[in-house]
């Protein structure tokens, strides 16, 4: 782990003392945004389930299943493990756990843009941003999946970068183990890892080496996620490599519940907004009395079919949801209807530059070299496809592109900034 290590970064000017001086900066981020929120480490809306969970495990009980989906597990046996060890205060020592992984992030996130763009300016300013970036200092404390996901996410793709620049072995390694643990941890993922590995085709060829490639990646993903497939093969009787859920999380998205809560909400604080925003939808009432005797599998289906039949009850809803989904998306911030008025213009105009000169980075770099670039075309489709299959989630967005598109602003910044002055040089010397 070279950056751990604080060693010169590949292709780069990083030294030490910036490294070190950057995860400094994280780390106070990160910390004084925890007390400085008055928000403590429970808000996460899943807290409930992990605690749940967490204690079933330390009493002997493994199986996370729940109505809608099994559990990807590797949060809540953390959670278990910190409770085992450290008591009643793992609620003070796993924030600051997270915290450390963040900040460690943020490091294999100014690498992987040295990786990515050879420049010390965009290299630092994407660590400097990342270190002290809101969106993300919002969720690092929040005991829940975001933050670890984020930090294992990060780490993963940087190793997959330095694969496409260097093409050894052992950045390919790190990146199938800590991806498997990213997965592990929340399993949308495995929507953009067909994009990740059509991407090591289009870099590499396709040939012998890089079906070899790709081979290993895949086995490595499935030896390190065979122990849970194979308890809840024999437990729930399906083979579940992180967490299931196709037909639990297609009907949260596709029913009237949740199209009213999408489109055109209540107003916040009421029983009806509060109901909408616990997800207690009427579709789960009147299907529960048909999975009492069903298996997993069979419950997925059940979902599905809902799911499929109020699509096709529902053509126009359908259509509009679909646009809905696809603006949440590609829009800054968080959603209007879901949050304080100060918070979401907060986020609007903190993250709007971030959006607007990612967007524009992104499209100048592929325009004239798109295979230096595949890793952000990857991430892009996968997460897009998410949320039109299922529904966009601005929480899975935050920790799963967002830091990408921070690194390319920055990128973008650079650009501008040099183009500025450039012209202003010309200018000058044109006036002389």
């Amino acid at each position: 782990m070279d950056i751990l290590k604080f060693k010169l970064i590949p292709g780069g000017t990083i030294t030490r003392n910036d490294s070190i001086c950057v995860f400094v900066l994280a780390f106070l981020a990160r910390y004084l945004f925890m007390i400085a929120s008055g928000q403590d480490s429970l808000f996460q809306q899943d807290w409930s389930r992990y605690d749940a969970q967490s204690n079933g495990i330390l009493h002997g009980s493994f199986n996370l299943e729940t109505q809608l989906f099994i559990t990807a597990p590797l949060f809540s046996y953390v959670l278990a493990g910190m409770k085992y060890a450290f008591g009643a205060a793992y609620i003070f020592v796993l924030p600051v756990f997270q915290i450390i992984i963040s900040c460690i992030s943020v490091l294999y996130l100014l690498a992987t843009a040295q990786l990515l763009f050879s420049d010390y300016r965009i290299s630092m300013l994407t660590g400097l941003a990342f270190a002290i970036y809101p969106i993300t200092l919002y969720y690092t404390h929040g005991l829940g999946q975001e933050s670890i996901f984020e930090s294992l996410f990060i780490i993963s793709i940087y190793y997959l970068s330095k694969f496409f620049v260097y093409r050894t072995y052992s950045p390919l390694i790190a990146f199938a183990i800590f991806f498997s643990l990213a997965l592990l941890t929340k399993s949308h993922v495995l929507l953009i890892a067909p994009f990740l590995v059509l991407s090591m085709f289009i870099k590499n060829g396709v040939n012998k080496r890089a079906a070899l490639d790709v081979l290993s990646v895949i086995g490595i993903v499935f030896l390190m996620t065979l122990p849970y497939g194979l308890y809840n093969k024999f437990a729930n009787g399906a083979y579940v490599v992180s967490s299931s859920g196709l037909g639990g999380f297609f009907v949260t998205g596709h029913n009237d519940d949740f199209y009213t809560y999408a489109v055109n909400p209540p107003p916040m604080g009421t029983p009806e907004y509060e109901r909408l925003r616990g997800m207690n939808f009427e579709v789960y009432d009147r299907l529960t009395p048909q999975l009492e005797r069903l298996s997993h599998n069979e419950k997925q289906k059940l979902y599905l079919r809902e799911g499929i039949q109020w699509s096709v009850d529902n053509p126009g809803r359908f259509i509009i949801l679909t646009l809905h989904n696809l603006y949440s998306f590609i829009m800054p911030g968080f959603g209007f209807h879901y949050h304080p008025f100060k918070s979401w213009i907060a986020t609007i105009i903190l993250s709007t530059p971030v959006f607007a000169l990612a967007y524009f980075e992104i499209v100048r770099r592929i325009s004239y070299e798109y295979k230096s670039n595949l890793v952000i075309i990857s991430l892009f489709l996968g997460m897009l496809s998410f949320s039109l299959i299922f529904y966009a989630q601005n929480r899975f967005r935050v920790v799963t592109i967002e830091p990408f598109y921070l690194m390319y602003s920055c990128s973008g910044l650079m650009f501008i900034v040099d183009y500025f002055n450039r012209r202003f040089r010309e200018h000058r010397e044109g006036t002389v």
